[in-house]
């Protein structure tokens, strides 16, 4: 998908209702355990269209993100990253329904390397961890080499403080889509979608710096 497929479809799920999206999203299939969100609708619909080979979630918390991406594309390996293994009742319900989800314990950027050897390139990133400009940096340039050429990376809550230079510097093509996320000023929502470049993995990471 382009930048603008990818836009005309995040707006199209915008536009839903929350009933709408709701009845679309399953909400009451798993049984409460998964907020509505409009975000994990898109991501539902984002991977029936794409099929990644592989997806990666940082930040499993509660796993609604893996739950969904996972439903929208079953052939695809779901991996969910977190340092602590916080939902076991949300995890274990994703893993029974799921058989393509697995969960990685470990640092959002010291696991690269690892989840890349066992799984392969991603096609897919989000990255939902401290939503801090120096973590969210850190933790792009770690997985950005292991990122396939034209893979699909997902940032949310760019509505916080420092979220907003993150997403400056960050390379394009790239658009917001703010209202799959609700939220306010310094406290969350917010919604970012980049693709990324073959050429930005010749990037240092000077680059940030010089931008800033």
């Amino acid at each position: 998908m382009n930048i603008q497929e990818i836009t005309e479809l995040g707006q199209r799920v915008i536009r839903f209702t929350s009933n709408e999206a709701n009845q679309m999203n399953r909400v009451d299939e798993a049984g409460g355990l998964f907020p509505p969100s409009k975000y994990y609708l898109f991501f539902r619909l984002l991977a029936e269209k794409i099929k990644p080979r592989l997806a990666v979630v940082l930040g499993v918390c509660g796993g609604g993100d893996c739950y969904h991406l996972c439903l929208g594309s079953p052939d695809s390996t779901v991996v969910g990253v977190d340092i602590a293994y916080d939902h076991p009742e949300q995890l274990a319900y994703i893993k029974e329904h799921c058989k393509n989800f697995q969960f990685w314990l470990g640092d959002s950027t010291k696991s690269a390397p690892a989840v890349h050897q066992g799984y392969g390139a991603i096609d897919f990133l989000f990255i939902d961890t401290t939503h801090t400009k120096d973590d969210t940096i850190k933790e792009f340039e770690a997985w950005k080499p292991f990122l396939a050429p034209g893979a699909i990376v997902c940032f949310d809550d760019l509505y916080r403080t420092e979220m907003g230079d993150v997403w400056y510097v960050l390379p394009g093509p790239k658009v917001r889509l703010d209202l799959l996320h609700d939220g306010s000023p310094d406290v969350g929502g917010g919604f970012g979608v980049l693709i990324h470049q073959a050429q930005d993995a010749k990037q240092s990471e000077t680059g940030y710096e010089d931008r800033m």
